[in-house]
């Protein structure tokens, strides 16, 4: 493989006084901003702008963990593709599978229905991902052994088992923005060189996860309303529908169910609710008190109640706080009150204390959302509190090496590639090349907007959190003054801006755009990519300069498909460029035997090899069998 090392430049920058640092950022050139070039600096500023490559070997930087920012030492495959980028109005790229993400056979992972793990867990199967939407898997292989392993342990009591390879996407303090995409033996490697701190046990500013988004399930048929459900768990007769409140709480309940009888014992009242107990048995709840799978599984709204009841009975807030806690002797339900919390995207931790022989666990957490219903409990609640960031983020907490055990990886269908795993919902898990064209786009270019779309909008900014890092390392006399700079847009001094969106007609309606850049457009389905189309492409093609840049994996016989073998053969004007797989540092021959070794010839080919999953048939010759595209048997029979 033939790395193009970067050329040598030494022309010193120039040091900004803290009133021309954009936002006290002494990385980014506030807009009008005065400064003098040296005719060193205007020349070079000439080479750069009319060479992209030239300009990407010397400015564009990259993060390495373990030596920070380093130049981005471009392939000669990524030298071909800004060329073509440059000198292209229209260009798809047909990119190879990044690698899988390996973990122990025995990693719990959470699915619509109940739980997996990654032993059982099949093509087909719908499993969860951060984003809280339901994603299928598409590829699993089989299982492989004597793969490096890492045990990382996160601050809420999470544990999880992966290979050296397996991606997670972190933050982090030592990039400024967006998360990145990095394998568990780069955490291990970071965290066996830095000090530990006091926060994470691990390095100055811990990396960290970002907690999932609450998981959007459809309604359930419950025959028991949640709250009440919620309320019984807590303060209920394990072996019948009967349940004991305090007075003060009792004309809450009694206004929202059907009560049977109820008797004055004091301070508290017993009641009966109506019916209760039948339904509790269809439920296997009698003697038996936990949270059914299809509550779990249940719309927000009724996970919500069901958080409210138990916490109705069971919880409590510190006074003037959003610090809540769940009390609880009984650990099974306790890890199930966990489970709840977590598919609401709230971040919660257990502790344990010993009393008189018996073990007590308190879950504690902090969110916006209300999670009370009674009025006694509801006061001392401060409304106005904010949680801190920490509250939102998994930390890892520290990572060791472990011995070798079985792992298997998936993939699923998202154009993020993430996928839930763990009790808690931890998250885990392509586009450098075209991030340092762009760049070089909007400095060198007056009033061009850029679009960077993606299926999601999350996915688009996280390229947009690349480009501004890469933008934070440049020298200032390169840099255009900031005028903006926001997660989703930057504006420059020359005009020129950036916007992040998802692909859709109605997300960048109104804009007229010199460059769209749409990442991973295989995996947008195709009705969304036809009315993108016919509501953008009319803006595009009424420029004589203007460019689209598709960049994907394949992923079926789609739009994708069909404008890559159009371009293949003339029939539109788009210039293709293949990546094989070869090209992609450490891939060899060696590497692909062992890959193919633990998927397939047929998983190989969809994955690396860029023939879609759809276009692959089985055929037989002379009594041998292999795997060909349908164009390769198309072409084999004479047509």
């Amino acid at each position: 493989m033939k790395i193009i090392t970067p050329e040598k430049r030494t022309i010193p920058d120039i040091i900004l006084k803290d009133s021309d640092c954009y936002l006290s950022n002494p990385n980014l050139k506030r807009a009008n901003t005065q400064i003098s070039y040296t005719s060193e600096h205007v020349s070079e500023l000439v080479r750069c702008s009319n060479d992209p490559v030239y300009f990407a070997r010397n400015y564009i930087k990259i993060v390495s963990l373990d030596e920070g920012l380093i130049p981005f030492n471009l392939y000669d495959f990524q030298v071909k593709l800004i060329n073509n980028f440059h000198n292209n109005r229209f260009n798809i790229c047909k990119m190879p599978r990044q690698t899988g993400k390996a973990l122990a056979l025995d990693t719990p992972i959470p699915t619509i229905s109940g739980w997996s793990t990654m032993g059982d867990v099949a093509v087909g199967d719908t499993i969860l991902s951060p984003s809280g939407s339901p994603v299928s898997v598409t590829m699993k292989t089989e299982t492989m052994y004597d793969h490096d392993c890492y045990k990382i342990y996160f601050d809420n009591g999470e544990e999880i088992v992966a290979d050296s390879d397996h991606l997670w996407q972190v933050n982090g303090s030592y990039w400024r923005t967006g998360s990145r995409t990095i394998t568990s033996n780069q955490i291990y490697k970071i965290y066996q060189n830095r000090k530990q701190n006091k926060r994470g046990k691990g390095v100055p500013g811990s990396l960290y996860i970002n907690a999932s988004n609450p998981i959007e399930f459809s309604n359930s048929d419950l025959k028991i309303d949640p709250y009440l459900l919620g309320i019984w768990i807590g303060d209920g007769f394990s072996t019948d529908g009967i349940i004991i409140a305090n007075k003060e709480d009792y004309s809450e309940y009694k206004s929202r169910f059907e009560v049977e009888y109820e008797r004055d014992d004091g301070n508290y009242i017993t009641f009966k609710i109506k019916d209760l107990k039948n339904i509790l048995k269809e439920y296997n709840l009698i003697s038996n008190k936990h949270i059914p799978i299809e509550y779990l599984r249940s719309s927000y709204q009724d996970r919500l109640s069901l958080l409210r009841g138990l916490m109705d009975t069971d919880g409590a807030v510190s006074n003037n706080t959003r610090s809540f806690e769940f009390y609880q002797k009984n650990y099974d339900l306790v890890c199930q009150v966990v489970e709840l919390l977590a598919s609401l995207g709230i971040k919660s931790k257990i502790r344990s204390k010993r009393i008189k022989g018996n073990n007590y666990y308190t879950v504690s957490f902090t969110t916006l959302e209300q999670v009370f219903n009674l009025p006694r409990k509801l006061k001392k609640v401060n409304n106005k509190k904010l949680p801190r960031s920490q509250d939102t983020r998994h930390y890892i907490q520290k990572i060791e090496k472990v011995d070798s055990v079985p792992v298997a990886c998936i993939s699923v269908d998202s154009d993020d590639h993430l996928f839930l795993c763990g009790k808690t919902f931890i998250p885990t898990h392509n586009s450098t090349t075209c991030v340092s064209y762009l760049l070089h786009y909007i400095l060198f270019n007056a009033n061009v907007t850029i679009g960077i779309l993606a299926n999601k909008a999350s996915t688009s900014r996280e390229l947009l959190g690349r480009l501004q890092l890469s933008y934070e390392a440049l020298p200032k006399w390169v840099q255009q003054g900031i005028v903006s700079w926001n997660k989703g847009s930057i504006e420059l001094e020359n005009k020129s801006k950036i916007i992040a969106s998802s692909t859709s007609a109605s997300a960048v309606r109104g804009y007229s755009f010199n460059i769209l850049f749409l990442d991973e457009f295989a995996f947008v389905p195709n009705h969304i990519a036809d009315s993108f189309f016919a509501s953008t492409y009319p803006t595009i093609t009424s420029g004589k300069s203007t460019k689209v840049i598709i960049v994907s994996t394949p992923n079926g016989m789609n739009h994708f498909y069909r404008t890559w073998h159009d371009a293949e053969k003339g029939k539109n004007t788009y210039v293709a460029t293949d990546v094989h797989w070869s090209e992609v540092p450490g891939r060899d021959d060696e590497w692909k035997e062992e890959t193919i070794k633990n998927t397939s010839e047929q998983q190989f080919k969809a994955e690396f090899e860029c023939l879609s999953g759809d276009t692959l048939v089985k055929v037989s010759k002379d009594g041998i069998e292999k795997t060909i595209s349908l164009e390769e048997l198309y072409n084999s029979i004479g047509h």
